[in-house]
């Protein structure tokens, strides 16, 4: 399909479901989460394993690649060192005051996230000013009047109405993806389905009092999107490298089972980390603190490993972004 330009994952199906427009993980999680309400928690608990932490753990792909070591030698500082100083600073504060550290981290996940979204604007061509503004303000907004009145027009909807939107939206949805394979989209309307999945992740904050499963809900799409461009470009550059599929299955399997190890390590402690009250509220224990800590160093060194005016991250990431 030339019209849609170059692609990261096999086809075009594909490449909406996972990255352009996966609108289908927020309105699958809300009708999950509002239908069967006794199951909120193990679908919080299974998209944070399968999902949240496998996208986090897929950053260490560009540590466990040779051709990046040289490149960490020489980023040292930034990468290590720094980051180190970082750590020693969020235990100290996390001592004084766990709530500093939540407050941190949701500013810094609002920032990397909404990066990324911007970035995938550009990765697909779409470079006007105002359709990034527009994904800038949208988050900056919705992260603002969510996390300080969570679930603020929740009371305008109940479940009825809510599941006709769901089928509604669904139904158009399968029927934009049925249109765009067949090449008949017109291409404005095709490359407004990024800029939409960009402006809609922190939305669910204001329809969800729990900001847990707002996040999760939202920011799904990110995570869809993080590991279909982490995966596909792994999986093409070490083709490329290795020659042949007898040579790629050994390090595959490894990679998958450190990728869910790490994740089913992180959600543990998350689970432990997160204690109920008397009162149903959530305290955070230190044991909270070690996923936070993995989490903030991904914001951060993804400001490095996919700055592609940096020579070595464009011959070694950018090269084997696209199909």
């Amino acid at each position: 399909m030339e019209r849609m330009g170059k692609l990261i994952t096999s086809n075009n199906a594909l490449e909406n479901i996972l990255i352009k427009f996966p609108l289908w993980f927020p309105l699958t999680y809300i009708f999950l989460a509002l239908n069967f309400p006794s199951q909120a928690q193990l679908l919080f608990l299974s998209s944070l394993f399968l999902f949240a932490e496998t996208h986090f753990a897929s950053t260490w792909l560009f540590f466990m690649d040779k051709e990046n070591w040289s490149w960490v030698k020489e980023n040292f500082y930034k990468v290590v060192f720094l980051p180190i100083y970082v750590l020693l600073l969020t235990i100290i504060i996390w001592l004084l005051s766990p709530s500093v550290i939540i407050i941190i981290h949701y500013i810094a996940s609002g920032w990397h996230v909404t990066k990324q979204s911007a970035g995938i604007l550009k990765v697909y061509g779409i470079r006007k000013k105002i359709y990034e503004f527009s994904v800038y303000f949208s988050s900056l907004l919705f992260l603002s009047i969510g996390l300080k009145n969570p679930g603020i027009l929740s009371y305008k909807f109940n479940i009825n109405t809510i599941n006709i939107y769901i089928f509604l939206l669904l139904s158009v949805y399968f029927l934009i993806l049925i249109i765009i394979n067949y090449d008949l989209m017109p291409k404005f309307i095709d490359d407004l389905l990024p800029i939409i999945t960009g402006i809609s992740i922190y939305l669910p904050l204001l329809f969800f009092k729990d900001l847990a499963t707002a996040t999760a809900i939202g920011v799904g799409m990110h995570w869809c999107q993080y590991l279909a461009i982490i995966w596909y470009s792994y999986l093409r550059k070490n083709k490329k490298n290795e020659g042949s599929k007898s040579n790629l299955i050994s390090p595959l399997i490894g990679k998958i089972l450190f990728i869910f190890s790490y994740s089913l390590i992180m959600t543990l402690f998350s689970i432990k980390g997160m204690v109920k009250n008397y009162d149903g509220n959530i305290n955070f224990t230190f044991l909270y603190l070690v996923p936070i800590i993995f989490q903030l160093f991904h914001f951060y060194i993804d400001g490095y490993i996919w700055k592609f005016s940096d020579p070595h991250i464009r011959k070694s990431v950018l090269k084997y972004l696209y199909k």
